[in-house]
């Protein structure tokens, strides 16, 4: 043997190759082999592919449970920073916490007319001296 020993399989028998998948990229091995006939092999994958995707698949009931729950903590987290955030704020600005109450008690017109003023009170004029 020049070569030495042939590969052998787990068994000890002959050596499995896989086998071999037409594929688009490479040239054929024997160039007297048929052309591969490329719209068969779309279509056959198209048909998989349309098999495949018809199938549903059940998802599992724990990692929805575990996602929606991850969900509901970032909302509860992110609803909480901000109104730490808007109470921070309220205490800078020196706004009140409480809502106030309103200091309307009274409607008010929408125009007021004002008052005409008073006429000054006639003065006494000075009269001759001896009029009484």
């Amino acid at each position: 043997m020049i070569g030495g020993p042939k590969p052998t399989g787990r068994a000890g028998g002959p050596e499995r190759r896989p086998p071999a998948v037409p594929c688009m990229t490479a040239a054929p091995e024997d160039p007297v082999e048929a052309p591969i006939d490329v719209q068969r092999v779309l279509m056959d994958r198209a048909r998989q592919q349309a098999e495949k995707h018809a199938e549903r698949l059940e998802r599992p009931l724990l990692p929805r449970l575990v996602g929606l729950g991850l969900a509901l903590v970032v909302v509860v987290v992110v609803l909480f920073a901000f109104d730490r955030f808007l109470a921070s704020m309220q205490r800078f600005l020196g706004l009140p916490v409480a809502e106030p109450e309103p200091s309307v008690t009274e409607p008010l017109p929408a125009y007021v007319v004002p008052a005409e003023p008073a006429a000054p009170a006639p003065a006494e004029q000075p009269g001759p001296a001896g009029s009484q």
